[in-house]
């Protein structure tokens, strides 16, 4: 991976965290929940990619940075903490600052875990979206009377969708990592039996 590469993730970084956490979106956020919803995404997202490729080094224990990421993500889409954030700007900023945070936890923690467990963390993270927009399109308001139903379902649906992109484009990603280690392997044996060492 080149400069370019890492300029680039800075960059595709450095704006979905203005794009989320600005006067302008925050005082939006009060009156719709999409840009509430998507900030989730984008500061977890954004802090996830800072310390995969731009810190790149441990921050803490994996187990204490997937049990905090995973545990902050969970927090803020708790009915009662999602409330909170949509209602009070302090709140928010609080949620905003550990969401990215929490990204950052489990971006520092990805090199270190197996790949079983990686595909465990992902099939939560999908069980867990694909609960709440569930109920966000079904009955929002079991969830939260801040915004209205209607408003609610179109959440519901952008994150299924979103869940969705995500998930088929780290599948992809892995199951291209999984062929370029099978060529790898295989190339290695081709080598060392086309090249043997002379035994004397």
């Amino acid at each position: 991976m080149n400069n370019y590469f890492f300029i680039a993730v800075l960059i595709f970084c450095t704006f979905l965290i203005v794009v989320s956490v600005n006067p302008f979106t925050e005082e939006y956020m009060f009156v719709n929940p999409i840009p509430y919803m998507l900030a989730h995404y984008s500061l977890f997202g954004a802090g996830i990619l800072l310390s995969y490729f731009i810190i790149r080094r441990k921050i803490v224990d994996k187990s204490i940075a997937v049990t905090v990421g995973a545990s902050t993500a969970f927090l803020w889409h708790y009915p009662y903490f999602f409330n909170l954030g949509t209602e009070i700007l302090s709140i928010r900023v609080i949620e905003e600052i550990s969401l990215l945070i929490g990204g950052l936890m489990i971006g520092s923690s990805l090199k270190e875990l197996s790949r079983n467990f990686k595909v465990l963390l992902l099939a939560l993270w999908m069980i867990g979206d694909s609960i709440l927009s569930l109920i966000l399109m079904i009955s929002p308001s079991l969830y939260t009377a801040v915004y209205t139903p209607q408003e609610l379902e179109y959440v519901g649906i952008i994150m299924f969708l979103m869940m969705n992109l995500i998930a088929v484009y780290i599948l992809l990603t892995y199951i291209n990592n999984l062929l370029r280690d099978e060529k790898d392997v295989v190339n290695e044996d081709y080598q060392r039996n086309t090249y043997p060492k002379n035994e004397h």
